[in-house]
């Protein structure tokens, strides 16, 4: 077997190992991400009356954009966890024995980390713009579209701009309702409609639905009082009343080469400081991925007897500080106050030096390095933190076997 072809076999192998683990939490992320926000997608769709398709359609239309945010993470934790395993079953020691050192165990994972910059540039660049915009887009069409004709039980429902309904009954196709609660708006103040019973008919041209209420009261602004054993509220609804904005209205919204045309004074607009802010964040997060690779290769093989979650733990409190610095530095840029080719380009080789640093000082997972010191002190503060504890609960349980007097 030929050294590059045993190489490249090595290399494989360990990309099968991470791409799984990698993909693993990104899913869970994702996931947990994803519900969070659904529940409050689902609250905005009931209570305009609308089905669940354009909840999911907005879910689906997040998912670019949360990928973005989970994928440094994700990919982190997939090299770190790797790495830790080959370590615990000592197969960074058989590679070391071979004459792999660290630094050469690492080369397939900053390759990786070359490969997701490339598709981050385009799922930052492009997808991400569309998205944005596609969920706006639905958002706008559930909150201004036409009332359908449907309610959801125990929902207020907004059916045009001057009419409110609520119904603590609801028969399965949504259109029978009981228990009727309406507060309907004109000139002269609002009326407060309550019926026992309430039928919701909409028109064939779908622009015009007719609500019949049966046994029921109304009550004026002025306190008068009518009640009545049938009335028939009608609503009208045109066809386009408020249509979508164009797309580019937020620098977000916008694609790279959109952003750099904007930001060289090109376009229509005059330039901002925002867009050169918005252009190269974009890009220094996805070069930011080979300093998550020279990251999480130390952490990975350091201190292989010891638990993973403090390295996990290390490897995100890291990329969240490095995250927040850099929608700080952003945010100067938006306004004037930093340069955003030297801020943010700055931040991104401070980022890439420091992780640099920690890769070039670990040479193998036996050795001293800034890594290995580390995890020492959390371990002596932890055993220290534990004894502690013990001495304490020893304590209160010598104290306990007195028994309270009698």
């Amino acid at each position: 077997m030929s050294p590059l072809f045993s190489r490249r076999l090595i290399d494989g192998y360990l990309l099968r190992l991470m791409l799984p683990r990698m993909g693993a939490a990104l899913v869970v992320t994702l996931v947990a991400l994803l519900l969070e926000r659904m529940l409050r997608l689902f609250d905005l769709v009931t209570g305009q009356g609308a089905t669940i398709g354009p909840a999911l359609g907005m879910a689906i239309s997040l998912v670019p954009h949360y990928i973005g945010l989970a994928l440094p993470a994700a990919f982190c934790i997939g090299v770190l966890t790797c790495l830790a395993t080959l370590s615990q079953q000592n197969e960074v020691d058989a590679l070391e024995a071979a004459g792999w050192s660290l630094r050469r165990i690492g080369v397939p994972f900053i390759l990786c980390a070359l490969v997701l910059m490339v598709l981050s540039v385009a799922l930052f660049g492009v997808i991400q713009p569309y998205s944005r915009y596609a969920y706006y887009e639905i958002r706008h069409s559930v909150l201004t579209s036409a009332w359908n004709g449907r309610i959801e039980q125990g929902v207020f429902v907004e059916a045009g701009a001057d009419l409110t309904l609520s119904a603590a009954a609801i028969d399965p196709t949504g259109r029978v309702l009981d228990r009727v609660f309406a507060v309907q708006k004109d000139l002269k103040g609002e009326v407060v409609l309550t019926a026992r019973r309430g039928i919701v008919v909409p028109e064939d041209d779908g622009k015009t639905v007719r609500l019949l209420l049966r046994e029921g009261v109304a009550m004026t602004a002025d306190g008068s009082r009518l009640d009545f054993d049938e009335l028939t509220l009608e609503r009208r609804f045109p066809a386009d009343a408020n249509p979508f904005r164009p797309r580019g209205d937020s620098e977000r919204e916008l694609t790279l080469a959109e952003l750099y045309t904007l930001s060289r004074g090109e376009g229509v607009l005059p330039p901002e400081p925002r867009y050169a802010a918005e252009l190269h964040a974009r890009l220094i997060r996805a070069v930011s991925l080979i300093g998550v690779a020279l990251l999480a290769v130390p952490l990975g093989v350091a201190r292989k007897r010891s638990p993973v979650w403090p390295r996990i733990a290390i490897a995100i409190g890291v990329l969240a500080a490095y995250d927040n610095l850099i929608k700080m530095v952003e945010s100067m840029a938006d306004l004037g106050r930093v340069d955003p080719v030297l801020g943010l380009w700055g931040l991104c080789g401070a980022f890439l030096a420091l992780t640099g640093l920690i890769f070039v000082l670990t040479p193998g997972q036996g050795a001293l390095s800034p890594v290995r010191s580390l995890l020492r002190m959390i371990d002596l503060a932890t055993g220290d933190l534990r004894r502690m504890l013990g001495r304490i609960g020893r304590r209160g349980g010598d104290g306990d076997k007195g028994g309270a007097p009698g």
